[in-house]
């Protein structure tokens, strides 16, 4: 019975070789788009990429577009070149730290002085390589860095400073300038390009914020009072003036009261009126009648005045007498 078993095929070399060529090939299929997708190597807008091979870096950067690496032996570490700020504040809302984060600064005068700064930086793409090389990161630049440098600078230009000066704009103009100026230098050695130092807030203590509001509230009382004692004087200029023009002008009236002219005003108003008060001197003749100086005009005026009584008098006597007969009538 057993001879009635077939033998099993045999395997030949060369279904062996055509076994292994169609694998390879299988592999190759399979194995070339990871192998294309591994070494893709994209950067987006905004972006570099520092390029490492066996973890370390080569010096090579990879600008915004497509690029090409060995997916075996190189990588890349993708670093951000978009304007960056670190804000050191005491509100909680605005700082990269929870908690009052401000600056505290000692001025000339030896008081404490809470500042508000932001630092505006970003990463040098030329020097991209350098940064990585000391930071890796954006983050450990600016605990690394950006930190303890506006701290220490902007500590040490306060100092310089009194208190009068430190919270006004000239004084945070000062602050913010020496920032800049050594923050760029500092900057430039580590692969970071320095935007701006913005000095937000000064913060006065709070016993010379209420010294500060009284001297100002005292000022204001006195240039009230300044203004008050001005506005006086010019009142009292102009009494004063009005009456010398009043003074002036009863002068010039008193200098034109000639007797010419009070004997001609007299008999102006016996034209306009019925009753007439005149001021009489001895023998009843008006005063400034009888002081003129003209020819003949006192024995006018005297026989005038005597014309005139005698008139009067023979006018009331023919009154009188009227008067009489009609009572005895």
């Amino acid at each position: 019975m057993s001879s009635d078993i077939p033998d099993p095929p045999s395997v030949t070399s060369r279904s062996l070789t055509r076994i292994a060529l169609i694998g390879v090939v299988a592999l190759l299929l399979i194995a070339a788009p990871i192998a294309g997708l591994l070494a893709w190597e994209p950067v987006e807008e905004g972006n570099v990429k520092v390029v490492k091979k066996w973890g370390a870096t080569t010096g090579t950067v990879f600008e915004p577009g497509a690029h090409f690496v060995n997916p075996v032996s190189q990588s890349t570490s993708s670093l951000s070149v978009r304007p960056q700020s670190y804000t050191m504040s005491s509100s909680t809302s605005e700082g990269d730290r929870r908690g009052d984060d401000a600056i505290t600064v000692l001025t000339e005068d030896g008081l404490r002085t809470d500042i508000d700064v932001t630092v505006r930086y970003r990463i040098d793409a030329g020097q991209a390589v350098e940064f990585y090389r000391n930071y890796r990161t954006l983050a450990t630049a600016e605990e690394r860095l950006i930190r303890p440098s506006i701290r220490s600078v902007l500590r040490t230009e306060a100092g310089r400073l009194p208190v009068t000066v430190i919270y006004t704009g000239e004084g945070q103009t000062q602050l913010k300038a020496a920032a800049e100026r050594e923050l760029a230098e500092e900057f430039a050695d580590d692969g970071l390009i320095l935007e701006a130092v913005q000095v937000r807030n000064v913060e006065l203590p709070a016993e010379y914020a209420q010294a500060v509001e009284q001297k100002e509230i005292t000022e204001q009382r006195r240039q009230q009072k300044q203004d008050e004692l001005a506005v006086e004087e010019l009142e009292a200029e102009r009494k004063r003036i009005e009456a010398q023009g009043q003074a002036d002008a009863n002068r010039i009236l008193a200098e034109s009261l000639s007797d010419e002219v009070l004997a001609q005003k007299y008999i102006e108003k016996l034209d306009e009126t019925d009753t007439v008060y005149i001021p009489v001197g001895d023998g009843g003749y008006p005063q400034f009648v009888r002081s003129l100086d003209s020819d003949g005009s006192s024995s006018s005026g005297s026989s005038a005045g005597s014309s005139s009584d005698t008139t009067s008098a023979s006018s009331r006597s023919s009154t009188s007498s009227g008067s009489e007969n009609e009572t005895s009538n």
